[in-house]
Protein backbone atom coordinates (compact mmCIF):
# COMPACT_ATOMS: atom_id res chain seq x y z
CA UNK A 1 0.00 0.00 0.00
CA UNK A 2 1.37 3.42 -0.92
CA UNK A 3 0.25 6.70 0.49
CA UNK A 4 -0.19 9.66 -1.79
CA UNK A 5 1.52 12.55 -0.10
CA UNK A 6 1.64 16.14 -1.13
CA UNK A 7 4.75 18.21 -0.75
CA UNK A 8 4.72 21.91 -0.18
CA UNK A 9 7.62 24.31 -0.02
CA UNK A 10 7.29 26.86 2.76
CA UNK A 11 8.50 30.36 2.07
CA UNK A 12 8.99 32.89 4.86
CA UNK A 13 5.39 34.09 4.66
CA UNK A 14 4.02 30.58 5.26
CA UNK A 15 6.71 29.56 7.75
CA UNK A 16 6.45 32.58 10.04
CA UNK A 17 3.01 31.81 11.56
CA UNK A 18 4.02 28.17 12.17
CA UNK A 19 7.22 29.24 13.92
CA UNK A 20 5.40 31.91 15.93
CA UNK A 21 2.68 29.55 17.09
CA UNK A 22 5.15 26.80 18.04
CA UNK A 23 7.35 29.21 20.00
CA UNK A 24 4.35 30.74 21.78
CA UNK A 25 3.50 27.23 23.04
CA UNK A 26 6.99 27.12 24.61
CA UNK A 27 8.25 24.44 22.24
CA UNK A 28 11.85 24.46 21.08
CA UNK A 29 12.35 24.19 17.33
CA UNK A 30 15.11 22.39 15.46
CA UNK A 31 15.73 23.85 12.02
CA UNK A 32 18.25 22.86 9.37
CA UNK A 33 20.74 25.56 8.48
CA UNK A 34 20.10 26.83 4.97
CA UNK A 35 22.31 29.29 3.16
CA UNK A 36 25.94 30.14 3.70
CA UNK A 37 25.85 33.27 5.85
CA UNK A 38 26.83 31.44 9.06
CA UNK A 39 29.86 29.56 7.70
CA UNK A 40 32.38 28.35 8.73
CA UNK A 41 30.57 27.14 11.87
CA UNK A 42 27.41 25.87 10.17
CA UNK A 43 27.15 24.42 6.70
CA UNK A 44 24.11 24.55 4.41
CA UNK A 45 21.89 21.45 4.80
CA UNK A 46 24.48 19.69 6.97
CA UNK A 47 23.93 21.29 10.36
CA UNK A 48 20.91 22.33 12.41
CA UNK A 49 20.12 24.74 15.24
CA UNK A 50 17.74 24.50 18.18
CA UNK A 51 15.78 27.69 18.78
CA UNK A 52 13.76 28.71 21.80
CA UNK A 53 11.42 31.60 22.51
CA UNK A 54 12.99 34.59 24.21
CA UNK A 55 12.38 38.08 25.46
CA UNK A 56 13.73 40.09 22.53
CA UNK A 57 14.68 42.93 24.88
CA UNK A 58 17.13 40.91 27.00
CA UNK A 59 19.49 39.50 24.36
CA UNK A 60 23.19 40.26 24.35
CA UNK A 61 26.06 40.68 21.94
CA UNK A 62 27.09 37.31 20.54
CA UNK A 63 23.63 35.70 20.74
CA UNK A 64 22.50 34.01 17.51
CA UNK A 65 18.89 34.89 16.78
CA UNK A 66 16.21 34.03 14.29
CA UNK A 67 14.51 37.20 13.11
CA UNK A 68 12.19 38.51 10.46
CA UNK A 69 13.33 41.29 8.19
CA UNK A 70 10.94 44.01 7.04
CA UNK A 71 10.82 42.16 3.69
CA UNK A 72 9.39 39.09 5.48
CA UNK A 73 12.57 37.04 5.04
CA UNK A 74 13.48 34.91 8.06
CA UNK A 75 17.19 35.00 8.90
CA UNK A 76 19.59 33.49 11.43
CA UNK A 77 22.48 35.83 12.34
CA UNK A 78 24.60 36.88 15.29
CA UNK A 79 24.03 40.06 17.32
CA UNK A 80 27.13 42.25 17.03
CA UNK A 81 25.78 45.32 18.84
CA UNK A 82 22.91 45.99 21.22
CA UNK A 83 21.24 49.38 20.83
CA UNK A 84 18.43 50.83 22.96
CA UNK A 85 15.59 49.75 20.64
CA UNK A 86 17.38 47.69 18.01
CA UNK A 87 20.15 45.23 17.22
CA UNK A 88 22.97 45.25 14.70
CA UNK A 89 23.47 41.78 13.24
CA UNK A 90 25.90 40.00 10.97
CA UNK A 91 26.28 36.50 9.57
CA UNK A 92 29.54 34.79 10.46
CA UNK A 93 30.51 34.60 6.77
CA UNK A 94 29.66 38.23 6.16
CA UNK A 95 31.44 41.51 6.72
CA UNK A 96 28.56 43.96 6.25
CA UNK A 97 26.49 44.65 9.34
CA UNK A 98 22.70 44.80 9.17
CA UNK A 99 21.96 47.81 11.36
CA UNK A 100 18.90 48.85 13.29
CA UNK A 101 16.78 45.70 13.38
CA UNK A 102 13.89 46.52 15.76
CA UNK A 103 14.06 44.21 18.80
CA UNK A 104 10.45 43.09 18.39
CA UNK A 105 11.38 41.41 15.06
CA UNK A 106 13.43 38.77 16.89
CA UNK A 107 11.54 35.46 16.90
CA UNK A 108 13.88 33.12 18.83
CA UNK A 109 17.39 32.60 20.14
CA UNK A 110 19.72 29.67 19.40
CA UNK A 111 20.39 27.48 22.46
CA UNK A 112 22.20 24.54 20.89
CA UNK A 113 23.19 23.14 17.54
CA UNK A 114 24.23 20.01 15.72
CA UNK A 115 27.40 20.28 13.66
CA UNK A 116 28.59 17.32 11.62
CA UNK A 117 26.25 15.07 13.62
CA UNK A 118 27.55 16.19 17.02
CA UNK A 119 25.42 18.18 19.50
CA UNK A 120 26.78 21.37 21.11
CA UNK A 121 25.36 23.85 23.61
CA UNK A 122 25.78 27.59 23.21
CA UNK A 123 27.22 27.50 26.75
CA UNK A 124 30.13 25.18 25.87
CA UNK A 125 33.54 26.79 26.22
CA UNK A 126 34.62 25.83 22.69
CA UNK A 127 31.56 27.56 21.21
CA UNK A 128 31.92 30.65 23.42
CA UNK A 129 35.59 30.99 22.40
CA UNK A 130 34.69 30.59 18.72
CA UNK A 131 31.98 33.25 19.05
CA UNK A 132 34.29 35.78 20.71
CA UNK A 133 37.20 35.10 18.36
CA UNK A 134 35.06 35.24 15.23
CA UNK A 135 33.57 38.57 16.34
CA UNK A 136 37.03 40.02 16.93
CA UNK A 137 38.13 38.82 13.48
CA UNK A 138 35.23 40.52 11.68
CA UNK A 139 37.45 43.21 10.13
CA UNK A 140 39.71 40.48 8.69
CA UNK A 141 36.98 37.96 7.82
CA UNK A 142 37.38 38.15 4.06
CA UNK A 143 41.02 37.12 4.31
CA UNK A 144 40.31 34.42 6.93
CA UNK A 145 37.31 33.06 5.01
CA UNK A 146 39.19 32.90 1.71
CA UNK A 147 42.11 31.14 3.40
CA UNK A 148 39.72 28.66 5.01
CA UNK A 149 38.08 27.91 1.66
CA UNK A 150 41.45 27.31 0.00
CA UNK A 151 42.51 25.03 2.85
CA UNK A 152 39.22 23.05 2.56
CA UNK A 153 39.75 22.58 -1.20
CA UNK A 154 43.29 21.35 -0.64
CA UNK A 155 42.31 18.89 2.10
CA UNK A 156 39.10 17.58 0.46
Amino acid sequence: MTLDRKLTKLDSEKLHPILQSTLEQQWDISLPVTGNSMQPLWMHNRDSVVLTSCDPYTLKKGDVVLYRRATGQIVLHRIVKVNEESYDLCGDAQVDIERGLPKQQVLAVMTSFTRNGRQYSNKQLSYVLYSVLWHLLRPARRVVRNGYRRWRRLTA
